[in-house]
């Protein structure tokens, strides 16, 4: 595949206005909205989409819906500091690297039996193919503070931890996808490859390199181990996974997933990252009567999720919304399979134990779910939330960044007890 254009500077400038005002997440004014897809991806035969116009109502980067009521956009999409270069050192072809299906790791880490040792092995075998400089360059402290490094934002305009793909030799990047295949379920990294592979065709769609394959990055907050705590992060535009190991409490969160465009082909097969979460929730949604949606409406309206980057720990104080016992079983049931939609895309072992507790009864009886803004993916500031006593999701529908005819998605898992493996909460 041909390399991408030099990031032209201009282009950068205009896109860190759209941006931060259509992309930031947390914000909330005086009402809200509500969406929800998964991260599965489809494969079929079909034809690219292409650039299409912004109708003349659109607000600008989406923050704005087309009836112009719409709230203001969200903050600055978490800690991370100032924009930082991401045009140099790129050696590798990621998207090409990612659309090959094939993953190949160390086999001496095959035979470990847990995935915990399994993913502690990957990762060492991934340091291993990296300089000393490198070396240094991913590794980090296990702290509050790194942890929260992480944005839904473009790379180029908020900082990550870590080494970027782009960055890294064909050998370090096969161990990449190595590691992550582990550390996440067969779905989670089918998740994550159709969102890297999303970036890489807004590039070539709209020749704007701020959205690039090559853009997503890798960390180690602690040393990997078998036995000692530590999390593996990895995060760029529309995807932040923080996966801890060996903690209080194995999580997969905080996990953001969004995606642009909806759908995609690239190479005469279509994605459609977010399909299986959508549908999940909007199904659920969609099942309750009348009188279930008035109790269930949430106060506000919500450009963005509530709780996303730079927002750790801060969850309402009150429920909003209608509670699980109040449904009948089939809409209890699709409750169920919204919160798995997220759930699975961590590795087995770890899914079964957070569903394990997620979907208890007793969780469950505690469990709400609500909306805000419409019941239908297609408005911007459609709002669905999931609230637990751990399990957190949200999914919101915004105007489109890149096609402002459209409406992306943006979503967020926590875990209130356990982000980050439960390490930095009291």
């Amino acid at each position: 595949m041909k390399r991408k254009k030099e990031t032209k500077t201009i282009l950068m400038a205009v896109a860190l206005s759209l941006v931060m005002s259509a992309c930031a997440n947390g914000a909330i004014s005086t009402t809200a909205g509500s969406g929800s897809t998964t991260a599965d991806t489809t494969a079929a035969a079909s034809t690219a989409e292409g650039t299409t116009a912004a109708p003349a109502n659109a607000g600008p980067g989406g923050g704005t819906p087309p009836d112009g009521q719409g709230g203001p956009g969200g903050g600055p999409g978490g800690p991370g500091g100032e924009a930082v270069d991401t045009t140099t050192g790129r050696v590798t072809d990621v998207a090409a690297a990612v659309k090959a299906d094939a993953v190949t790791g160390s086999t001496a880490c095959s035979s470990s039996a847990e995935t915990d040792a399994a993913v502690a092995c990957l990762a060492d075998a991934f340091l291993k193919t990296l300089t000393d400089e490198q070396k240094e360059a991913v590794q980090f402290d296990l702290t509050a503070e790194n942890g929260a490094v992480w944005s839904n934002l473009p790379a180029g305009n908020v900082k990550r931890n870590g080494l970027m793909f782009g960055t890294l030799s064909t050998e370090s990047l096969e161990a990449v996808k190595a590691l992550a295949a582990e550390a996440l379920s067969g779905t989670g990294y089918s998740t994550l490859r159709s969102i890297i592979l999303a970036d890489e065709y807004l590039t070539t769609d709209t020749g704007n390199t701020m959205w690039d394959a090559d853009l997503y990055y890798i960390a180690f907050l602690g040393t990997p181990s078998a036995t000692e705590p530590w999390v593996l992060q990895i995060s760029g535009h529309h995807y932040a996974a923080n996966l801890s190991f060996n903690m209080k409490t194995d999580s997969a969160t905080p996990m953001f997933v969004g995606v642009e465009p909806q759908t995609f082909t690239m190479d005469g097969v279509t994605y459609e990252p977010l399909a299986a979460r959508r549908d999940a929730m909007y199904n659920m949604l969609g099942s309750l009567s009348a009188e279930q949606q008035k109790t269930a409406t949430i106060s506000g309206k919500f450009d963005d999720v509530l709780v996303g980057p730079g927002q750790d720990g801060n969850f309402p104080a009150k429920e909003e919304g209608i509670l699980y016992t109040e449904l009948d079983d089939s809409q209890k049931a699709l409750v169920k399979a919204s919160i798995e939609a997220w759930v699975k895309d961590a590795n087995e072992e770890l899914s079964q134990e957070l569903l394990s507790a997620y979907l208890s009864e007793e969780a469950l009886s505690q469990t709400y779910i609500g909306w805000s803004g419409s019941t239908s993916y297609a408005d911007h500031g459609s709002y669905i939330r999931i609230s637990g006593p751990r399990v957190w999701i949200e999914f919101v529908c915004q105007t489109g960044v890149a096609y402002k005819d459209q409406i992306h998605f943006h979503t967020i898992w926590r875990d209130k007890l356990a982000d980050y493996g439960g390490s930095f909460s009291s």
